[in-house]
């Protein structure tokens, strides 16, 4: 019976540990200071326009610039994305819900 609680233990700590680029990206732009609807509209929006593999690197870039500590450093962050799919993305998703 202890093996089934440990094992349970253990298959919950690890769904808790694997959060989905979309979620990142929503706690992100709410870290951000975007409203939590806005930031579900805009993770859901770049979901449907994005691979998982640019939706971890979005949310890497969102997170690069919620640590900067100065204008320069969040200047750079911001320059720093180098996908063109995701940045198109981000400028979509900005768009449209910018509207909801």
């Amino acid at each position: 019976m202890s093996k089934f609680i440990a094992l349970g233990i253990l298959l919950l700590a690890c769904a808790c540990a694997t959060v989905s680029p979309r979620m990142r990206i929503e706690n992100r732009f709410v870290e951000f200071g975007l409203s939590e609807d806005k930031a579900r509209c805009m993770g859901n929006e770049l979901d449907d326009r994005l691979s998982r593999s640019d939706l971890r690197a979005v949310a890497d870039f969102i997170g690069n610039i919620n640590e900067a500590a100065s204008p320069g450093e969040s200047l750079d962050a911001l320059l720093s994305i180098d996908n063109p799919r995701a940045a198109g993305a981000i400028a979509r998703a900005g768009i449209a819900c910018a509207f909801s």
